[in-house]
């Protein structure tokens, strides 16, 4: 299965704390960094032209500024173990660029795509739910740029970086 995702390279603040609420709370936290699914896990027939387009969306795309405004929640129903997420929901700007990406990445974007970064992963909803009272609004938001996309390989439970595709647009 291939995915494709963005990294955003986080001002020193907000990479601090996303990086000390995804170690207390993502499971998922020393395989993959913070990221911005785009591409979610598919089995692709054919890799080259995956690959391939991943790379031309990439070339013509300038890197730009994102931010994360507010703690939210969501379900995802294709991780039943770690099912209740809390994400950073990316603010006006920066979702409408980034579902851009998401739909020019696949064939069949999704109609109800919500461009998020996921900080922690529970089994149970009340877990979610509590963390995000804990939390609170967020007083400023998370911001960083993006100026790539990343292709990974998911297999057997394994991540591994397939390709990496900087941004070329200007």
């Amino acid at each position: 299965m291939l995915a494709v995702i963005a990294i955003p390279d986080f001002d020193d603040a907000a990479a601090g704390w996303i990086a000390a609420l995804r170690a207390a709370h993502d499971p998922l936290q020393d395989r993959v960094a913070a990221h911005v699914t785009l591409a979610f896990p598919q089995d692709v027939a054919d890799r080259g032209g995956f690959l391939a387009r991943a790379a031309d969306v990439a070339a013509a795309t300038a890197p730009f500024d994102v931010a994360f405004d507010r703690l939210g929640r969501m379900e995802d129903p294709h991780t039943p173990k770690y099912r209740f997420l809390n994400v950073l929901w990316a603010d006006g700007p920066a979702a409408a660029k980034l579902t851009v990406l998401h739909a020019a990445l696949n064939d069949a974007p999704a109609a109800d795509y919500a461009a998020h970064l996921t900080v922690a992963r529970f089994g149970v909803v009340y877990s979610a739910k509590a963390l995000e009272r804990q939390i609170g609004p967020l007083t400023q938001p998370a911001t960083g740029r993006i100026a790539a996309l990343q292709v990974l390989q998911l297999e057997n439970g394994r991540i591994t970086p397939e390709a990496l595709f900087p941004f070329g647009g200007a």
